[in-house]
């Protein structure tokens, strides 16, 4: 089988050759620019001199050729660009404010929230905030060209990237966690305004986006956070309430302009809505945060495995992966292997980006070890 062929027959739940490799496909999937940069060095390769940042805030990079070959990526990203008319408007202080005015402070290596655009907007003024123009040409130049010559030359399942906030986490970052979450229970009728718009918003970038590259690519991914490291940031019956309808919309168009697989990502612990998830046409979960609450892979594989596949998990990135001997990694990927790779329905990558603390020996030893037993006829003997 070649990479598409792999990667398609896995997300069908049917057993491939392989277990399909990621390793920077998404914003979410890849290493951070330290961790990939001390990865080239360590693993004998030619220093990156501009690595291609992903995600400006997550510091997350696409990786060069060189590096998905080395992993064996069975994926490419197709990424949207930038818009040709709005430029960051970069701080002194090393912070700056992104299309939806939102203020992102650095903080070590990463950035964080230090100003929230619609911290004190009421239902009356919120169509005067600033929200992006999600047809600005910019952010499909070239685009259709690039994805047909990467369908067309090579034999590697493309993935639309995600490009834009997701309905729930949106409300969050723009309103304050805290505060929106008290907006469900004290003025739905905001809450529901704010989702709304964020939704619109959603669906009008994946037009632009899927109108370029929709033909193409095999995986479609879009990112929601809604879980913590306990439970959901809200119950299930507000998730079916407020964040659910908006969530199908969204899955819903995508499905209506491309075959495309769904991979949709949401940190921490999930569990409880994971049908809801499946309802709604998602088809693969990214990641498995082993560590969160409910979130045994094996139950999982048990329960819902046969309708979802799983794109990550078991191997944390929190305790596992930067403070783990070799061996134990080893042994963490070996049992993670043997638990969600049968039948298929599973993608090999860890449960977040490798991070900044994570050395290149227990980054390669992850790897080395998932590249050695992912061969489904080994597995079998």
């Amino acid at each position: 089988m070649n990479s598409r062929e792999r990667v398609l027959t896995a997300l069908d739940h049917k057993e491939p050759d392989k277990v399909p490799i990621d390793c920077g496909s998404t914003i979410v999937t890849g290493p951070t620019c330290l961790a990939y940069t001390n990865a080239r060095a360590a693993w004998g390769m030619p220093p990156d001199p501009a690595p291609r940042i992903s995600h400006r805030q997550l510091g997350s990079v696409y990786p060069q050729e060189d590096f998905f070959l080395k992993c064996e990526v069975d994926f490419r990203p197709v990424a949207m660009r930038g818009p040709w008319l709005f430029q960051a408007r970069e701080m002194p202080d090393d912070s700056f404010y992104d299309e939806f005015n939102i203020r992102w402070k650095r903080a070590l290596h990463y950035y964080d929230v230090v100003e929230r655009p619609l911290a004190e907007t009421t239902i009356d003024n919120l169509d005067q905030a600033a929200w992006p123009d999600p047809y600005d040409p910019g952010r499909v130049a070239g685009l259709a060209e690039e994805a047909k010559h990467l369908f067309e030359t090579t034999d590697y399942a493309l993935v639309a990237d995600i490009m834009c906030l997701g309905p729930f986490e949106g409300a969050c970052v723009m309103r304050g966690y805290e505060k929106f979450c008290m907006d469900l229970y004290l003025d739905a009728k905001f809450a529901e305004a704010l989702l709304d718009k964020l939704t619109d918003t959603a669906i009008s970038l994946w037009d632009n986006f899927l109108g370029a590259v929709g033909s193409y690519v095999q995986v479609v991914a879009q990112g929601d956070d809604i879980g913590m490291q306990q439970s959901l940031y809200l119950s299930p019956a507000l998730y079916r309430k407020f964040v659910k309808p908006r969530q199908k919309r969204i899955f819903d168009f995508i499905h209506s302009r491309t075959r495309a697989k769904i991979l949709y990502h949401s940190c921490g612990s999930v569990y409880d809505v994971i049908p809801d998830i499946i309802e709604i046409g998602v088809d693969a979960l990214n990641p498995i945060q082993r560590s969160a609450a409910k979130m045994d892979i094996a139950t999982l594989k048990r329960e819902f495995g046969r309708e979802l596949s799983f794109w990550g998990g078991g191997i944390d990135v929190q305790q596992v992966l930067p403070f783990a001997s070799l061996q134990e990694i080893e042994d963490e990927v070996s049992r993670t292997l043997d638990i969600l790779a049968p039948g298929g329905g599973y993608v090999f990558v860890p449960s977040h980006n490798i991070q900044p603390d994570v050395s290149p020996d227990r980054f390669w030893r992850a790897y080395e070890t998932a590249l050695k037993r992912r061969n489904y006829s080994i597995r079998a003997t």
